[in-house]
């Protein structure tokens, strides 16, 4: 198992670790709370929001074939096809397998772009990032202290449970198969959730698995107490 100095040494080259030092990372799939969480620690406490799924868009304008060529594909994706095309192309089209595959490319291309963002934010409050594209293997490398960063993992029945409640994909109702379309991201999201698992267990970072059994204060507790020194 490799710790997060480990991997700190290994990236050595990593010119923005320091610049960062007053962020705070929330990481996991999709359906964990990141956000509301995010959101109760920084209105409590007067500090910076960013949310990376907020930024999708500008992110497509900005991305580079050579730095983030999928995220490039999904760009000409959206501009080419029609709803119903995308709808199907996005949640019919591909195996699960499949889908988490590019989306963990194209969510891990973006973080060079959140990193720009967040560069561009003023440098005091503190910043609460969150994303589900934060993955341990690319945040790792940017972190002063391991503590300032925690990823939450949802159960698959939770995560299924919130799917449904949610209705999600919006999407999926444009689609042939509205009830496999809701399956396949399920299960892309599930994928998504055992990579974060195997990357904070690698890597030593923190993790709390989010399962229902918590209300959404106490999970918002617990994640303020992970940064507390901060």
């Amino acid at each position: 198992m490799r710790s997060w100095k480990e991997v700190r040494v290994l990236n050595v080259a990593s010119e923005n670790r320091d610049r960062l030092a007053h962020v705070l990372w929330i990481g996991g799939p999709p359906d964990c709370g990141k956000t509301s969480i995010a959101d109760i620690i920084a209105e409590k406490h007067g500090l910076q929001h960013y949310h990376f799924d907020r930024r999708e868009g500008d992110h497509l304008r900005r991305a580079d074939p050579e730095r983030q060529p999928n995220v490039v594909k999904l760009r000409t994706l959206v501009g080419t096809l029609d709803e119903r095309e995308l709808a199907h192309e996005l949640w019919l089209a591909h195996s699960p397998e499949a889908m988490a595959e590019f989306t963990v490319g194209s969510w891990s291309e973006r973080v060079d772009l959140a990193v720009e963002d967040l560069l561009a934010m003023p440098g005091a409050p503190l910043i609460v990032a969150e994303g589900p594209g934060f993955f341990p293997e690319r945040i790792a490398p940017l972190l002063t202290d391991p503590g300032k960063a925690v990823w939450l993992a949802p159960s698959e029945g939770f995560k299924r449970a919130s799917a449904i409640r949610r209705d999600k994909p919006g999407s999926r109702h444009l689609t042939s198969d509205p009830e496999r379309a809701q399956e396949n991201l399920i299960r892309r999201d599930v994928l998504m959730g055992a990579q974060v698992r195997r990357g904070v267990n690698e890597l030593g970072l923190a993790m709390y698995e989010v399962d229902g059994s918590r209300s959404l204060a106490e999970m918002a507790a617990m994640v303020e107490a992970q940064f507390g020194p901060w």
